[in-house]
């Protein structure tokens, strides 16, 4: 039932409205507030002590409790889980409340990403062989610490990447370097495939893996944000190794005549469309960063590969639904507006039909940066963009799940992929409608750092000194 109500809301559209209606500004900051904070702000998802962050939770809200499992919860790739407190997991809620902060100006949301930033370096960080600790299990580390994978490394970091993009934070700077060089050292690999998965062999992972989320983690989770942060001689290390990794990736794990990337290349198997991490989500994810990274480094070479993959992608991710077969799902004011319509929507994988909400999210985020490009994607997007608003979103409790409404924290599910999408939406509507965008910010009042808007260009317009000392940035000409 669940695989079918995913694929009734994955759908697309071959005719353009006439007139095309995109979320505005101020729906992006309603939809952050009102549709995905409720569920991050409760007090049982800021952990014992505050920072601490639960990796289990009910839909309404409530942690899991082992003898009473609430029904979204008892999965059989689930529930092998519970009673594991995942670091990763700690950093993408990090990351959430960052963005919240950064969108808003709330400073408990600023004070909730600095709990968590400061609880992963106190308390998760393996003082002595280096790295994080992947997840604790009965107050112990659960892994040794060559097992853990380079992925979950990675992703330690992505909370502590925003909270230093916010602040400029040295202690948090200090552990963004030494984690960047642990990785960096410990993990790059003799046969020229990037990094490894794991150093030794687990149920967890297998040392002749190569995987492509080794790589492309790393820059999705930290590096380009944060490089062009630095100061020398760390900045030009950060973008050597983005460099040298971007090269791997695409020389290695991207598949010219298929047009996407390799989930893994360690085996034939693992390199098929229906094997794992073969979706459009991941290839959409290092398109994305390629480009991203291309504009970053000056490669023009990596931002027409990037762009060129993108669209193409976006092309082949799109699925055709009549609306009338799906209206049920949507809100009143939906149905009258596209009822007799075909509506745009997206697919995992060719002809799947289905989509995760991370997915989802990584296309419509893709797809909104091939628009400011180009001005193209509207015609997708007026549809993608208030579906994710108005279906996966939990309007009873807030947040999002792996599916609509349903599974919003697990071992893999919180609040990171939402709300990155919602950032990258509210500057995309302001550049689309030509407003300028207001992010906030709270550095030293002196800061030399450059100020962007998160990923992408813009001008900078007016930076409003706040009483508290923080900042209040408005742009204009936003561009990837």
């Amino acid at each position: 039932m669940l695989r079918e109500t995913i694929a009734i809301l994955s759908t697309v559209s071959l005719t353009v409205s006439a007139s095309i209606n995109l979320p505005s500004g101020e729906d992006w900051l309603d939809h952050t507030t009102k549709g995905l904070a409720p569920y991050w702000v409760m007090p049982s998802a800021q952990g014992e002590p505050i920072g601490n962050f639960p990796t289990f939770r009910c839909d309404d809200g409530t942690l899991l409790n082992v003898s009473d499992v609430c029904p979204e919860l008892k999965r059989d790739w689930i529930a092998p889980h519970f009673g594991k407190d995942f670091t990763r997991m700690k950093s993408r809620q990090t990351f959430a409340y960052g963005v919240l902060y950064h969108l808003t100006g709330d400073p408990k949301a600023l004070n909730l990403a600095k709990q968590g930033a400061y609880y992963i370096i106190d308390e998760l960080q393996d003082k002595k062989n280096g790295g994080f600790i992947s997840y604790t299990q009965k107050g112990k580390a659960g892994l040794d610490w060559q097992q853990r994978t380079s992925q979950d490394q990675a992703y330690a970091l992505v909370g502590l990447a925003m909270y230093y993009y916010l602040t400029q934070d040295k202690k948090v700077e200090q552990a963004l370097i030494a984690q960047q060089a642990f990785i960096f050292e410990k993990y790059r690999l003799e046969d020229g495939l990037g990094l490894a998965w794991v150093l030794a062999d687990s149920s967890d992972g297998s040392a002749k893996q190569r995987e492509l989320v080794a790589q492309l983690d790393q820059i999705n989770g930290y590096m380009l944000l944060i490089a062009p942060l630095l100061e020398e001689p760390i900045k030009s290390k950060w973008f050597n190794d983005l460099n040298w990794l971007t090269q791997t990736m695409v020389e290695h794990y991207h598949s010219k005549s298929e047009q996407r990337f390799y989930g893994a290349i360690h085996h034939k198997a693992a390199m098929m469309p229906n094997a794992n991490h073969n979706d459009f989500g991941h290839t959409i994810k290092a398109y994305w960063m390629t480009y991203l990274t291309g504009q970053t480094l000056k490669n023009s070479e990596w931002s027409t590969f990037g762009l060129k993959g993108m669209k193409h992608t976006l092309e082949q991710a799109q699925y055709q639904k009549n609306f009338a077969s799906v209206s049920g799902y949507f809100n009143e004011q939906l149905q009258e507006k596209w009822k007799d319509q075909d509506i745009t929507g997206w697919q995992s994988r060719p002809y799947s039909q289905w989509s995760s909400s991370w997915e989802w999210a990584e296309l419509d985020q893709a797809a909104m940066t091939v628009s400011l490009v180009d001005g193209s994607m509207k015609e997708v997007l007026q549809y993608t963009l208030p579906t994710f608003h108005d279906v996966w979103v939990d309007h009873k409790y807030g947040g999002v799940g792996l599916e609509p409404k349903r599974t919003k924290a697990f071992h893999w599910g919180n609040g990171y992929h939402q709300f990155e999408h919602a950032l990258i939406g509210y500057l995309y509507s302001q550049q689309v409608e030509n407003k300028s965008a207001t992010l906030h910010y709270a550095r030293p009042k002196n800061s030399k750092m450059p100020v962007a808007p998160y990923y992408f260009q813009g001008d900078v317009i007016d930076i409003d000194m706040q009483e508290d000392g923080t900042q209040k940035v408005r742009f204009e000409n936003i561009q990837p």
